[in-house]
């Protein structure tokens, strides 16, 4: 794996909507260009009924799983935290995604940032088709207290990483919300990473 994980400087600001927010720098590469007509495997997704709902708002347990249906997601999420040098690096294989354990939790008021990989030169990763979604289509995340909580899609955007929308992303929010990061756009092969980021913003729908 040639990524480098997610660049991150760290910075603890105040803010109306929670009582700190960090602000992360840039996003980083999660993979390397392969053909996207590579055939992707993933496991059937869970039917919505199985959603157990989330009664406590403000507080939530931590992720375990993200389930989205449109692309044929149903991952593990990982919890992924800053290194010393204020690197979160990517998830540990190409079929898991990771969570930003120092934001909020999926469900919580702010933006629950997850992230995963677009491909390698192994072949597709969890996050092939995240570019795909539309508006509407749902995301759920299995929590491992046993509740789940549903996210409506808003907008898919794709930036150059050089001018990646921190505030955007990262900015608090008044309400949960939940925001999907991966590679995309052309590929560097002298640099060895993607140009672009692509990213979900989602609202809590459920």
């Amino acid at each position: 794996m040639v990524a480098t994980g997610l660049l991150l400087s760290v910075a603890v600001l105040a803010a109306w909507s929670q009582p700190w927010t960090v602000y992360p720098r840039k996003v980083a590469g999660l993979g390397r260009a392969l053909s996207r007509s590579a055939p992707v495997t993933v496991q059937k997704p869970h039917k919505h009924g199985d959603l157990k709902p989330d009664l406590a708002g403000d507080q939530a347990a931590d992720p375990v799983r993200l389930r989205i249906p449109a692309i044929g997601v149903d991952a593990p999420v990982d919890p992924l935290a800053v290194d010393g040098g204020g690197v979160l690096p990517p998830p540990a294989t190409n079929d898991r995604t990771g969570w930003w354990r120092d934001g909020p939790e999926p469900g919580e008021r702010g933006p629950a940032v997850i992230v995963g990989h677009v491909d390698s030169y192994k072949g597709p990763a969890v996050f092939i088709h995240l570019a795909d979604l539309s508006s509407g289509d749902q995301i759920f995340v299995d929590r491992a207290d046993g509740t789940a909580v549903a996210f409506a899609t808003v907008r898919v955007e794709q930036h150059a990483k050089d001018a990646f929308p921190t505030q955007a992303v990262y900015g608090g929010t008044p309400d949960p919300e939940l925001r999907l990061i991966t590679c995309g756009g052309q590929f560097d092969f002298k640099a060895r990473r993607y140009l672009d980021n692509v990213i979900v913003y989602a609202e809590r729908s459920s």
